[in-house]
């Protein structure tokens, strides 16, 4: 052995050994930082939905897993279809990890109505998906349509979040893409909010979430108050496999156009910090959410509450982000006509 491969090798030991000590004293910074803190999960609607009912199982299993295992608690920024809480959460709120953003399709809200967006969407530290919001346009037992055909030949009232949010624009879809007549009002600010309003006849039905049916209304499903038409998903759900999927309905040269949008809907399911959160504890973060995920009693508890659970690392929700970012102008028209975006 020469003494160059001699004084190599002590020079390797010597930056890994100062590697696993910076390592460790970043940890330890990343602990005592969140050592008695409180960490707020803000979501942009009011509570009632399956938002909250999604965020509290994050406040009850994801502390444990962030050094120095701070509180979480929930935070509710209405307004815009989740663009006003991301607005918050990118620019006005502390960047030091301690605010969380429960996302809306912000990423689809910032292609499709950038007015009022403050935000660039790909510059988020996105932690991961724990899901993709999939959603079915509902119809209560006594609105005057019941199926879908019935909805081509009658008016329908429908209830919506606001116009950048996905509940405007699946049914605005229903209407362009399959002849629908549904008429949207807007104001309705969570899923608790729409479903008693559809309950009390102020409006007929809404793109309701499923999550939100099963785990808050469940009843409705096993007596059957309510009609489903369309679901906005790739493949019909287990849960409602008799549902057709928009996929289906759609003719083959609007294929594109649904797909982008069913494209976003993970993002919708997931958690993000602001872009300048430092370094160390955004990958604390995503550490963390990557275990609680993963965790028995998380997955336990998620089944109990009737919540579906189909993970994504932060690697894939910043991979969907990127790609709804870079889509070509002349889709983003399409769509945006057939949300209902578009002026034109």
């Amino acid at each position: 052995m020469t003494i160059a491969t001699t004084g190599l090798r002590a020079l390797i030991a010597g930056v890994a050994g100062a590697a696993a000590i910076a390592s460790a004293a970043s940890a330890d910074a990343v602990e005592d930082f969140y050592k008695g803190k409180t960490v707020t999960l803000t979501m942009g609607t009011s509570p009632g939905g399956s938002f909250q009912v999604y965020g509290q199982l994050f406040t009850d299993h994801m502390p444990q897993y962030i050094p120095g295992k701070p509180n979480i608690v929930l935070g509710f920024m209405p307004g815009a279809g989740g663009v006003k809480a991301a607005n918050f959460l990118y620019a006005a709120a502390a960047q030091d990890g301690t605010q969380l953003l429960l996302s809306h399709a912000i990423a689809l809200s910032e292609k499709l109505q950038p007015q009022g967006v403050k935000f660039k969407s790909e510059k988020f530290h996105w932690l991961g998906s724990f899901d993709a919001i999939s959603q079915v346009m509902v119809l209560w037992g006594t609105a005057p349509v019941k199926t879908l055909e019935e909805a081509r030949k009658t008016e329908a009232i429908i209830g919506a979040f606001g116009k950048n949010h996905l509940t405007y624009q699946w049914a605005s879809m229903a209407n362009t893409l399959l002849g629908a007549k549904f008429k949207i009002v807007t104001g309705y600010s969570s899923g608790a909010k729409n479903n008693l309003a559809m309950e009390q006849g102020e409006t007929h039905g809404w793109t309701a979430s499923v999550a939100n049916l099963v785990s808050t209304k469940p009843h409705w499903l096993k007596e059957k108050k309510i009609n489903m038409l369309v679901t906005y998903t790739l493949e019909r759900m287990s849960e409602i496999p008799e549902v057709p999927t928009l996929m289906e309905l759609v003719k083959p040269e609007d294929k594109d156009v649904a797909e982008f949008m069913i494209a976003g809907t993970p993002i919708a399911r997931s958690i993000a910090v602001g872009p300048d959160v430092p370094a160390d504890r955004v990958a604390a973060l995503r550490e963390a959410f990557a275990k609680t995920v993963a965790d028995p009693n998380f997955l336990a508890d998620a089944k109990k509450r009737k919540l579906s659970i189909q993970p994504r690392q932060w690697q894939q929700t910043e991979a969907l982000v990127k790609k709804i970012a870079s889509a070509s102008p002349e889709l983003i028209q399409r769509v945006k006509l057939a949300t209902g975006q578009s002026d034109k």
